[in-house]
């Protein structure tokens, strides 16, 4: 299992950054002094459903967001690792973790926030206000319910079996665990990510957002396992 996670990760990451490079011309066009945003990839009433689902640029993010949420959480365990012998990933590698951070960084980093963003430029025009709402909206009352539900949903899942009594009861644990560590997460994230989304919103063209975030989510993934980390059950307690 360890190997072909390892293989998909070096797999997947020169995938995910093939679209990243902007146009040659793109220097020059930022540094005009007319430059704006770049348009968003907005989602319209003329597109199915199908068509967005299927947009090759949201399965690159999706792609970026599972990959860089695999580096940042085997690099938080690498470096929270209790094992003698250190090595990247560790010898007490918790794979489930990982998985469960892979899954959230697709569907969250990657696809969610293709819609949030677009959303964001298409409907603010000032860059604090799209700041404003990203941070004190969608991250409280999107991002974190959706962690905080999710992880613990799958790793207790994938290790006692979804629908188990077991499952259920893990979990629970999970959850409180990971509730309670919450409300200092979100105060790290703010301090983390409202200047680098400052950054984003002011000088980031639209079509580079998710990515530019995902590039940054690789040191926030690796704060958001290690401070969210939840012990594992009887002997396993030393890593989450």
């Amino acid at each position: 299992m360890r190997q072909l996670l390892l293989t998909f990760f070096l797999l997947v990451v020169p995938q995910s950054f093939a679209f990243v490079a902007p146009p040659a011309s793109s220097s020059a066009y930022a540094a005009s002094s007319a430059y704006k945003r770049a348009p968003a990839l907005a989602l319209s009433g003329d597109i199915s459903l199908v068509d967005q689902l299927t947009d090759p640029l949201l399965l690159q993010h999706m792609a970026t967001g599972g990959a860089l949420a695999f580096a940042g959480d085997v690099i938080a365990q690498s470096l929270l690792s209790e094992s003698e012998e250190k090595s990247i990933p560790p010898k007490d590698w918790d794979v489930i973790r990982t998985n469960a951070f892979v899954v959230f960084g697709a569907l969250y980093t990657g696809g969610a926030q293709h819609f949030i963003f677009n959303y964001l430029n298409n409907s603010f025009d000032e860059p604090l206000a799209r700041l404003a709402m990203a941070q004190f909206f969608f991250i409280p009352f999107c991002y974190y319910p959706t962690f905080l539900f999710m992880t613990p949903l799958l790793r207790a899942g994938w290790e006692h079996g979804f629908g188990s009594e077991e499952a259920k009861a893990r979990q629970n644990q999970l959850f409180s665990e990971v509730a309670t560590k919450i409300p200092p997460t979100l105060l790290r994230n703010w301090c983390f990510w409202l200047p680098v989304q400052y950054v984003q919103f002011n000088f980031i063209p639209a079509e580079l957002n998710v990515t530019f975030t995902a590039a940054f989510g690789v040191i926030w993934n690796a704060i958001l396992s290690w401070s969210t980390a939840a012990g594992k059950p009887v002997a396993a307690e030393k890593e989450a």
